[in-house]
């Protein structure tokens, strides 16, 4: 058959022509059953009973010993398989067959010459099969088969094709809501699988889906937030900035914004909003950026602490050169005066002991200004090397020391200041990022204190030991305290109570990071009202850590006249070593590396050399080196006079390097100790 109700094959004997009484009989039953199938078709709940439904319809209608419906075998390319049957055996229905469809939508298969069956069973003597073309594929075969020999009428063929129609849309129909749900399917997935926040918003701006990404967003649960409104959600936008509500305009938009955690936390985000995904429904995603943007705020506040940090290192360095010889020289001049106040005493006069009193008592006043000028440059130096990450035993006394005279103009003006003894073990960590802990955690009790009363509060630091090798540092203060809902929140990174412009909110954050990598822990206990006690716990150092001081006894030498050599490019520095030395022994200064490198390749030699570390052209490690080339004796007599090993070079060879320093500026008492110990160490080994 080449088309629907053409018979291109006929059984010998079929009659032909005008309709008569009983092909009008024969068609009403036919008529009947394609009725029957369509309904079964429009109200049929999946294919799997209305193919067997059409099966017993097909046999029924034609008279038939069984009908089956073969559809394509998805496991084997071009192969059919029985989906369906009725007046088969059991083991009929999933049995794989041969064939190939026919061309045409009907034909008559098996007996008096028809083509070969598709089922092809035994006893059976006459069959007709039906193809149901889809669009793209063959959706499969509808058979009726017969077990005596009998012709096929084109009523028959008709019927079995309005049938295959049937069907044929009713499978179509299941294709497409079965691609539709898997496409839905698909995008349920990708929705919920999100790692980015997604809601689903009506024309009202009601959020009517969320995915788990968004409810981690927003805190609770998805039910929490269906319902709600993106006003209620987010952060109303800066004037002109993109808002996730003009979504709801039809607008695709991008931006930023601050939406509200269920437990009052802002989180900052960026957003999409797609509209109209459905009629009346539209997408907003949002990406958590706030660890991002903690991280771009801690790189910049990282970086600008190390500019601060090497901008304050070189001011101690350069304050510490002048500071050298102011402190020297007034060293200097109260041991001279020292010497004459006596000898003025004893000649009599009226007037010349008072003033030579004076005179010492304004000298000691001016060297108790330049040693708080000297503490001050030793505290600043403390807080300027945010880039020594380097771990070793560090002693709490001068420490806290130096953090509370950096703190002092935020405390003196809030409270009083309460030291306990901190006669305890060095701690295990790094001398500058404790620096930084401690420092913050007093500016913050400070600032938890109103100005103008000092004498009704108080800010104590308290140190102790405690069992299993560890020791406590508390800051407390008797200030606000912190609420109780603010409590858990407090080291977060961004969180503050202070007001704007007071604080990064990064303090507290950076803080626990810092006491946490040295393997340590902070604790709170506040009030409201009452006052706060931050306590760093902290590994001390063990004993071979902690160890015994590099300084050992001078050994006192004999009075000798000793050669030296000063090398310094602040000249008055070696101005006032040559005048209080120049009595006792020969002091030649100079101010180049290059020179004193000259001097001893002329063949001078000297007993001590002593070298600012840090000079132009040719700096004072560069000369140690040549030295222990040139004249190995004399590179193991240097000692360096540094106000500042602040670049990293010079902090490699302090490092790398068996040489020893003293620190600018220093005492003539200091310079002698040295001269002292090192000459009398090297008359010792000569014995």
């Amino acid at each position: 058959m080449s088309g629907r109700g053409e018979v291109r094959e006929r059984i010998p004997g079929e009659r032909s022509g005008p309709a008569d009484g009983d092909a009008v009989r024969r068609r009403a039953p036919l008529e009947a059953a394609v009725a029957a199938l369509a309904e079964l078709a429009m109200n049929a709940e999946g294919t799997g009973p209305l193919l067997t439904a059409a099966c017993a319809i097909a046999r029924d209608a034609l008279g038939v010993d069984a009908a089956a419906f073969l559809q394509p075998d998805d496991a084997a390319a071009g192969a059919l398989v029985v989906r369906a049957a009725v007046g088969l055996p059991p083991d009929a229905a999933g049995a794989r067959v041969g064939g190939t469809p026919p061309d045409e939508s009907a034909a008559v298969t098996g007996g008096h010459g028809g083509r070969p069956p598709l089922l092809d069973l035994p006893g059976i003597e006459a069959s007709a099969e039906v193809t149901l073309p889809g669009r793209e594929r063959l959706l499969g075969v509808i058979g009726a088969y017969a077990r005596r020999p009998r012709a096929f009428h084109a009523d028959e063929l008709r019927f079995l094709e309005t049938s295959a129609s049937v069907l044929a849309a009713a499978l179509a129909r299941d294709l497409a809501e079965a691609e539709v749900l898997d496409r839905e399917r698909q995008l349920r997935a990708v929705f919920d699988a999100a790692l980015d926040a997604m809601l689903c918003v009506d024309a009202s701006g009601r959020v009517r889906d969320a995915n788990a990404a968004a409810a981690a967003l927003f805190g609770g649960g998805r039910a929490s937030l269906v319902g709600r409104s993106l006003t209620d959600l987010t952060e109303a936008p800066a004037p002109g900035a993109p808002a996730l509500a003009d979504v709801l305009r039809g607008e695709r938009v991008s931006g930023a914004a601050e939406v509200v955690h269920a437990g009052g936390l802002r989180r900052s985000v960026e957003f999409t909003g797609v509209p109209d995904i459905q009629p009346g429904r539209h997408l907003i995603a949002l990406r958590d950026v706030s660890e991002r943007k903690q991280l771009h705020a801690r790189l910049a506040l990282a970086d600008r602490m190390v500019s601060v940090g090497t901008l304050a290192a070189g001011v101690a360095h350069e304050l510490n050169n002048p500071l050298a010889y102011v402190i020297a020289n007034l060293s200097y001049l109260d041991e001279q005066l020292t010497v004459l106040a006596p000898r003025v005493a004893a000649a009599g006069s009226s007037r010349e002991p008072d003033l030579a009193s004076a005179l010492l008592d304004a000298v000691h006043d001016a060297r108790d200004g330049a040693e708080r000028m000297r503490i001050i440059v030793r505290d600043l130096k403390t807080f300027s090397r945010p880039d020594e990450e380097h771990a070793g035993p560090v002693s709490l006394g001068p420490l806290l020391d130096s953090c509370v005279s950096v703190a002092w103009n935020e405390i003196r003006h809030r409270a009083r200041l309460l030291r306990a003894p901190t006669d305890v073990p060095p701690i295990q960590g790094c001398q500058a990022r404790l620096g930084q802990v401690f420092l913050n955690l007093l500016v913050n009790a400070a600032q938890a204190i109103p100005e103008g009363h000092v004498d009704e509060h108080q800010i104590q630091v308290s140190a102790r030991a405690l069992p299993g090798g560890q020791v406590a540092v508390e800051v407390s203060d008797t200030g606000s305290g912190i609420a109780p809902e603010h409590l858990p929140r407090i080291f977060d990174p961004f969180f503050t109570t202070k007001p704007p412009g007071v604080g990064t909110g990064l303090g507290l954050s950076i803080c626990q990071s810092i006491v946490s990598a040295m393997g340590g822990e902070i604790q709170v206990e506040t009030m409201l009202g009452r006052g706060t006690t931050f306590r760093v716990i902290l590994p001390a150092s063990g004993p071979d850590e902690a160890g015994a001081s590099g300084v050992g006894t001078a050994h006192l030498a004999p009075r000798v006249r000793a050669r030296i050599l000063v090398v310094d490019d602040e000249p008055l520095v070696g101005t006032v070593i040559q005048r209080a030395l120049q009595g006792e022994h020969e002091v030649t200064v100079t101010s180049s590396a290059r020179a004193a490198l000259a001097r001893v390749a002329a063949g001078e030699r000297f007993d001590l050399v002593l070298s600012d570390l840090l000079m132009p052209e040719m700096t004072g490690m560069e000369l140690y080196r040549a030295l222990r080339e040139r004249a190995p004796e004399l590179a193991s007599r240097v000692v360096f006079l540094t106000g500042g090993a602040f670049t990293p070079a010079a902090r490699t060879f302090l490092e790398q390097e068996p040489v020893e320093c003293v620190e600018k500026p220093f005492e003539l008492e200091t310079i002698r100790a040295l001269l002292a110990r090192r000459l009398g160490a090297r008359r010792a080994d000569a014995c």
